[in-house]
C-alpha cells in the first residue's frame, strides 16, 4: 500500500481477529488493545508479546516490511496483524495501528520492550478509573527503564490513553502523543507500571545503526518543520551521543528559543523535555571545557526547572568544574530532595541517588570535610558498587580519615578486578607514595605506559614516585614525556609547507 493513516489488513477484515479470549468477560469500558509496529523482530517480538498478552484483551502489530519470522510470532499469539509501507515516519505508522484498534484503551510498546511482571497487573488498576473529573480523555504514564551508554535512565512516558478520543502520535521520528486542536489530554503521571526496554544498550544500537539512522531522520525531520523545538531538543541529544558537542550547543539553544517563542510548530517543551534541554546544554559545554558557559546555563536551567533532579546534578558538576565546590554541594543535596518526585520524561535513576551523592563526596572533599566525604561515597557505592571514580574518591576520603589499609585494601581490589583503569591506578600510586612505598607506587603506574594513548597526568605521577624513591634524572625524564604529550612538537614539514 502508499503510505497512508491507515494500515491494510490482509483477509476478512474480521474485528474479531486480534481479540484474546478475556474481551468478553472485560467490563465494557475497560478493553485494552495493544499497539505495536514492527519490523524484523522475531528475535525479542514473542518476549514482548509474552509479558502483555495475559493484561490486553486485543493485539494489533501492524508489520512495516518484515523479511524474517515476525508476523508468524506475532499471529502464534493471536493478533491481528496489519501491513504498512514504511515511509520514514513513526507518527503515521503508529497511527495506522491505531487505526485497526478497537478496544477502548489503548498500551503502547515496541518489540524491544517487555512489561515487569510483578507491576504489569496495576494495568488493570489504571483503566478502571475511567475518565477524570474534568471528562477529558484519561492517559497514564509508565516508568520506561533503559540501559544507556551512559548509564541506566528511568523515562516517564505516556503509554496507556483512552482509545477514541481523538489522540494520535505526531512527528517523524521521537514521536508523542497529541490531542486534537482545541482539546487537551488529562496526563495523570504515576510510576506504578514498569516497561524495561533493551534498544539503546550500546550493542544493539551499533549492530542496528540506529545513531546514523536517527541522525538522519532527525535532519530530514528539521528540514521539513524547522520550528518544532522537541525536534531540536531531540537533535542535540543525539548530537552529544555522536560527539558534536558544538553542533548540540547550538540546537539546544535553538530549541529553548523556539520554545520560548510561543512560535514553536509542536508547543512549548514542558516538564522534564525544557529541564532535559538545558541538561544537555550543560553537557555539550562540559565536553567543550566551557565550564563558565555550563554554569550560566545550569543558573538558567534551574531558574526555570527548579524541580527536576537530572539538571541539579548536571548543574552540580558544572559547579565543581568551576571551581565552586560550596555551590556544588548545595546544587547536589538538592538533587537528592527531589529524588521522590513524578517527573514526566527521562529521569536517570544515578541523578538523584548515586550520582548525586558522588558529587556531593567531591564537593566534600575539596571543602576538607573528608569524613562528610566518605559518607556520602560509602551510600553511592551502594547503588554503584563497581564504578571506578566512586572508589577512587571513596579511598582518598578514607586515607585523609585515617584510614590508610582500608583505602588501600579497596584500590588494589578495583585495580584487580578492572587492571586498565587510569583513575584506580593513578589513585594507587598516589596513596602508595603518600604511605612511602615508592616502589610500589611506580609499579602502580608501570602497566598504564603500554597504553596506546597515556594521559599526560600518567606521566606526572610517574615522576613524582620516582622523584620520592630518589631518581631524580627519571623523574625529569616522566615530567619531559608529560610536557610533549600536552604540547606535541611542530612537524617541520608543516613548517616548511606554510613558509
Amino acid at each position: 500500500m502508499s503510505a497512508g493513516t491507515r494500515a491494510d489488513e490482509p483477509g476478512s477484515g474480521d474485528v474479531s481477529r486480534g481479540r484474546m479470549a478475556s474481551w468478553d468477560t472485560t467490563p465494557p469500558g475497560q478493553r485494552i488493545t495493544l499497539c505495536m509496529i514492527v519490523r524484523d523482530e522475531e528475535a525479542i517480538l514473542g518476549q514482548c508479546l509474552s509479558s502483555a498478552s495475559r493484561w490486553v484483551d486485543e493485539i494489533v502489530v501492524v508489520d512495516t516490511g518484515s523479511r524474517d519470522g515476525t508476523i508468524a510470532i506475532a499471529e502464534s499469539y493471536g493478533a491481528r496483524v496489519g501491513h504498512f509501507a514504511w515511509c520514514d515516519d513513526f507518527a503515521i505508522a503508529r497511527n495506522a495501528s491505531l487505526s485497526l484498534a478497537t478496544g477502548e484503551w489503548v498500551l503502547c510498546l515496541d518489540a524491544d520492550e517487555t512489561l515487569e511482571p510483578s507491576r504489569a497487573q496495576f494495568i488493570r488498576e489504571l483503566v478502571a478509573e475511567g475518565r477524570g473529573p474534568d471528562n477529558r480523555p484519561r492517559a497514564y504514564t509508565m516508568v520506561v527503564r533503559s540501559e544507556t551508554a551512559h548509564g541506566v535512565t528511568d523515562d516517564l512516558q505516556i503509554r496507556l490513553w483512552q482509545h477514541g478520543a481523538g489522540l494520535e502520535f505526531a512527528g517523524r521520528i521521537h514521536e508523542s502523543l497529541v490531542a486534537p486542536t482545541g482539546s487537551t489530554i488529562g496526563v495523570m503521571p504515576t510510576n506504578s507500571v514498569l516497561v524495561t526496554h533493551t534498544g539503546y544498550k550500546p550493542a544493539i544500537m551499533e549492530a542496528r545503526d540506529k545513531v546514523r539512522r536517527n541522525g538522519a531522520m532527525l535532519d530530514a525531520a528539521i528540514a521539513a518543520d524547522p520550528d518544532d523545538a522537541y525536534l531540536f531538543y531531540k537533535h542535540a541529544q543525539h548530537l552529544v551521543t555522536d560527539a558534536d558537542y558544538a553542533g548540540a550547543v547550538g540546537s539546544a539553544e535553538r530549541a529553548l528559543e523556539l520554545s520560548a517563542s510561543g512560535h514553536a510548530s509542536r508547543g512549548a517543551l514542558g516538564g522534564s523535555n525544557l529541564a532535559d534541554t538545558y541538561r544537555t546544554l550543560i553537557a555539550a559545554h562540559l565536553a567543550l571545557s566551557s565550564v563558565s558557559a555550563a554554569v550560566v546555563a545550569g543558573e538558567r536551567g534551574t531558574a526555570a526547572c527548579p524541580d527536576h533532579p537530572p539538571l541539579w546534578t548536571q548543574f552540580g558538576l558544572a559547579l565543581l568544574g568551576s571551581g565552586a565546590p560550596d555551590r556544588a554541594l548545595i546544587a547536589f543535596q538538592e538533587a537528592r530532595s527531589r529524588r521522590d518526585m513524578p517527573v514526566i520524561g527521562a529521569i536517570d535513576r544515578g541523578s538523584a541517588g548515586w550520582r548525586a551523592l558522588y558529587g556531593m563526596g567531591e564537593a566534600y572533599l575539596e571543602l576538607k570535610r573528608p569524613a562528610d566525604a566518605r559518607a556520602s561515597l560509602a551510600q553511592a557505592l551502594i547503588d554503584a558498587p563497581s564504578h571506578p571514580l566512586i572508589i577512587r574518591a571513596l579511598a582518598i576520603a578514607e586515607e585523609q580519615t585515617g584510614q590508610v589499609q582500608t583505602a588501600y585494601d579497596r584500590l588494589d581490589a578495583a585495580v584487580r578486578r578492572i587492571p586498565g583503569d587510569v583513575a584506580l591506578r593513578r589513585a594507587l600510586s598516589g596513596l602508595l607514595r603518600r604511605a612511602g612505598e615508592t616502589t610500589g607506587a611506580v609499579n602502580a603506574l608501570a602497566p598504564l605506559l603500554d597504553l596506546a594513548d597515556v594521559p599526560p597526568e600518567v606521566y606526572d605521577d610517574l615522576a613524582d614516585a620516582l622523584e620520592a624513591a630518589g631518581s631524580a634524572e627519571d623523574g625529569a625524564n616522566a615530567r619531559s614525556i608529560a610536557r610533549l604529550l600536552r604540547e606535541p612538537p611542530t612537524d617541520p614539514v608543516d613548517e616548511v609547507s606554510h613558509a
